[in-house]
């Protein structure tokens, strides 16, 4: 259940402190809006929907976050990106821009409050703070600099670029490093106690240890220091399981990092030395293949383990699929819930 003290919690989990409740989080808005019949349309263009959609599932299922995630592109639809507007899939790219000097000259920091879809989003963090309060960490999203250029150059343009031309990539992540510390800002002044800093194209499915350090770290961390010097809490994620990654992403300067699935997190810790805050790692299969006792027993050994030492706050490791049976929703966050106190 919602609870006043969350936000005191996570922020012992941020110090490395044990806290009085270990938060449980989960990835679960694919799943939410399939619980909530909540259509991809609606999810991005309807803020009644998907507030009540947030809001319910909190209440239900006991997250102890509200996590306000329209889709991946509503803060570059402005910059003149061409989507695809299918009611039934999630926002997808018709063209990717030219990731070339003259689009780069083009661009604009668009207005948030007033800018294609972005009031949207403001609107639904003001909302979802205005029924929830403090008693659960609120949280805006944004895409880390590297990982914005994949989204609207498309992934192979921007890993060609590395070698072709690092100078422009580098002149483009100036820009989103200004791009997204705004929006970011603008989430937090909406409501949000917390943003989501996601970098899924920096994860060692397309980089390497030393292309990452090379090309998305001085970024990322760029946007979380300034986010944080606004009072967010800042959750880095790529869903990453290589130790020689995750090591590097817990130098940045986030509040946390969430870790992906298959990786034993206690583990990590203790071989890498790892002192940044942690969360993760719940396998959603399990979640969506499993019995519901399953479930249960394998949550609280997560929860048990990971929590142990303090400085571990429990999510999935990626998305809750929208297939994945209530009940196992249900048993993992009662599970949580039990083993964290």
């Amino acid at each position: 259940m919602a609870y006043q003290g969350v936000l005191d919690d996570v922020r012992s989990c941020i110090a490395g402190a044990k806290p009085s409740r270990v938060p449980a989080f989960a990835l679960g808005l694919e799943f939410d809006m399939a619980w909530n019949r909540l259509t991809c349309e609606q999810s991005r263009t309807d803020v009644d929907r998907m507030v009540a959609t947030i809001v319910r599932s909190v209440e239900h299922f006991g997250y102890d976050w509200a996590m306000v995630f329209p889709d991946d592109y509503i803060e570059f639809e402005p910059l003149g990106l061409d989507m695809i507007d299918d009611p039934d899939h999630p926002a997808m790219v018709a063209n990717y821009l030219p990731m070339t000097p003259e689009t780069l000259r083009r661009f604009n920091l668009p207005d948030p409050d007033r800018d294609m879809r972005l009031p949207i989003h403001l609107e639904m963090i003001r909302r979802v703070r205005a029924a929830l309060g403090d008693t659960v960490c609120v949280t805006g999203r944004i895409a880390a600099p590297f990982s914005s250029l994949g989204l609207i150059y498309g992934i192979d343009t921007l890993l060609l670029q590395m070698l072709d031309d690092p100078s422009l990539l580098h002149d483009n992540m100036k820009f989103f490093i200004d791009h997204q510390i705004a929006f970011g800002r603008a989430q937090l002044e909406a409501g949000a106690h917390a943003l989501w800093l996601g970098d899924c194209v920096a994860s060692s499915q397309f980089l390497s240890p030393a292309c990452f350090a090379e090309f998305a770290a001085e970024a990322a961390a760029a946007v979380s220091t300034e986010l944080l010097k606004a009072g967010a809490i800042v959750i880095y994620h790529t869903a990453e399981t290589s130790p020689a990654h995750l090591k590097l992403q817990t130098e940045l300067p986030a509040s946390a990092v969430n870790v992906g699935e298959g990786v034993r997190i206690a583990q990590l810790r203790e071989e890498l030395g790892l002192k940044r805050c942690l969360m993760g790692n719940f396998d959603p299969i399990l979640l969506r293949d499993g019995t519901a006792p399953e479930v249960a027993q394998a949550t609280a050994a997560t929860v048990t383990e990971n929590g142990a030492q303090g400085g571990y706050m429990f999510n999935t490791g990626e998305g809750v699929m929208a297939n994945s049976p209530v009940a196992n929703v249900e048993a993992m966050m009662q599970s949580a819930r039990m083993a964290a106190v």
